[in-house]
């Protein structure tokens, strides 16, 4: 197969193509990146579609020909190339899954928005308007990448993606230098990395399991044997760890403690064959003989009353500040970062005395203003503003 050209964007399907594609983006020094893949029928995401725009240049790299693309994956991962992405944790989580390794040097457009006062998370096309004044339609977000050969529509979506990438940049990038914030943004991207390339934590993976709050000590170690039973499965059948068995009816066979097939068969939406349901059935064994010493915690969501004041006025406290200071208030805190805080001063377990606000950008931002009301250093003073309006005052 021969490197093709559709709608005069070039595709590349051949090794030497690849491998000067990537010499050039080296020279370069710079990469507008993004990828298509299917991911919600099998176990890992099928890449589909690698477009790559550097100079003035878009290209498009084919997965689907048989051409090993590690290369570009290596470029990306490299010290060597900015990589400017667009929401690019998938991307990086890809690189991970693919190559073993997580980039070094991505800037992510959608964090730096949040940097410059604009809202987190933001459309690329939301952004491109905002920032130069360029109409992207995404008309091609359900589309099936698998096909061959790519439409035109598929073509131009593709690039689209891409080829505004670069300008956008260069306008965010002034605005974070003006307003002394790139140290925050490339703070913010290498934690986004270092998070996509770790492993996914005992504790990580109960926490996203819906109903995995309602479990005692006993019925967690059943569940995190469970998911790492649902995870082997999946992987074997090439199937969505939650399509193989939904979270519900895992933790309800970790609250029972079953290791009885049949009882497992009779939960409504169990679709496993007996071999499958053997396997979890031994992962409820496993996981009802971990030592009590060795069970699993989840740190407690129930909040205490005094707490649940303090998060909703240091929520407005935030709101307000991040809409006075040019920054996304969903890029610097999560109702857990407040929780967290917040227990650090009204618990004594020591569960939170490390908060997101006590390091790096966040404690530049508000961590200080923060310890100064907890403190009583600072108060808070409600304003009347004309039209019925309100504001916050910081005294």
């Amino acid at each position: 197969m021969s490197d093709t050209q559709s709608g005069g964007v070039e595709i590349i399907t051949e090794p030497a193509r690849l491998d000067a594609l990537c010499r050039d983006v080296r020279a370069c020094g710079w990469c507008a990146f993004d990828t298509e893949f299917v991911g919600e029928d099998q176990f890992r995401p099928e890449m589909c579609l690698i477009q790559v725009a550097y100079a003035d240049r878009c290209v498009l790299v084919d997965p689907l020909s048989g051409l090993d693309v590690s290369p570009v994956w290596e470029l990306v991962a490299g010290e060597d190339v900015l990589v400017i992405v667009h929401s690019g944790s998938e991307d990086i989580a890809q690189c991970r899954d693919l190559i073993g390794k997580a980039p070094q040097r991505v800037f992510d457009l959608q964090v730096a928005a949040g940097f410059i006062g604009m809202d987190y998370p933001i459309s690329l096309s939301r952004l491109a308007a905002a920032t130069t004044g360029e109409k992207i339609h995404k008309s091609q977000t359900l589309s099936n990448w698998r096909l061959r050969p790519l439409a035109n529509e598929q073509v131009r979506y593709a690039v689209e993606d891409v080829i505004h990438l670069r300008p956008i940049y260069d306008k965010v990038a002034a605005r974070l230098e003006r307003l002394g914030r790139t140290a925050w943004l490339w703070e913010e991207c290498d934690a986004l990395c270092r998070a996509a390339a770790a492993p996914e934590q005992e504790v990580q993976k109960l926490k996203r399991l819906k109903g995995a709050g309602s479990l005692d000590g006993r019925e967690l170690a059943v569940a995190h044997a469970l998911l790492e039973e649902r995870e082997k499965i999946a992987r074997q059948y090439n199937r969505p760890a939650r399509v193989v068995l939904k979270d519900h009816l895992l933790v309800e066979i970790a609250r029972r403690g079953w290791t009885d097939v049949k009882k497992m068969q009779s939960l409504r939406g169990v679709n496993l064959g007996a071999p499958a349901l053997a396997q979890l059935a031994k992962a409820v064994e496993r996981g009802r003989s971990v030592p009590a010493s060795d069970r699993p915690e989840l740190p407690s969501t129930e909040d205490l009353p005094q707490e649940q004041m303090l998060i909703s006025l240091l929520t407005a406290l935030l709101l307000d500040h991040c809409a006075t200071n040019q920054l996304a208030y969903g890029l610097l805190s999560k109702k857990q970062s407040l929780r967290s805080f917040i227990r650090a001063y009204t618990r004594d377990d020591g569960a939170s005395a490390e908060h997101p606000f006590s390091t790096g950008w966040r404690e530049q931002a508000v961590g200080t203003l923060l310890e100064n009301v907890m403190n009583g250093k600072q108060v808070i003073r409600v304003l009347a503003e004309p039209r019925g309006q309100v504001r916050l005052k910081i005294e």
